[in-house]
């Protein structure tokens, strides 16, 4: 059994994360004998933040998607003040983590529906 020689982004990656205040030159000079190119070092560095772009992007559309679906709710999510996010940090801050403010919630509502 043979093991695969890592490709070229892999060993970016490896580099860089051992070494992440390296410019792109230092990266290909260090990786010159693998046949890494100023290019190769630059498309990995994108493909890096944008992995870790793409996490955080997909909650705020989440949030936005449910307030926009909620048929119940009366409230315009445009015209929520900075008092009312301020006040909503306060009450999550109060209560522990948002996992427990949202059953907190949760609750509030089914005993609203009685």
């Amino acid at each position: 059994m043979s093991r695969e020689k890592p490709s070229k982004s892999q060993r970016i990656q490896e580099y860089l994360s051992a070494n992440p205040q390296a410019r792109n030159r230092d990266c290909v000079a260090a990786l010159k004998e693998f046949g890494v190119t100023a290019a190769d070092v630059s498309n990995a560095k994108s493909q890096l933040k944008k992995k870790f772009t793409r996490r955080r992007a997909g909650g705020v559309a989440v949030v936005a998607a449910t307030l926009a679906a909620d048929p119940n709710s009366n409230i315009d999510a445009s015209a929520i003040s900075l008092s009312e996010i301020d006040a909503a940090i306060e009450y999550v801050q109060n209560v522990g983590d948002i996992k427990r403010a949202q059953q907190l919630l949760l609750i509030i509502q089914q005993i609203r529906d009685l």
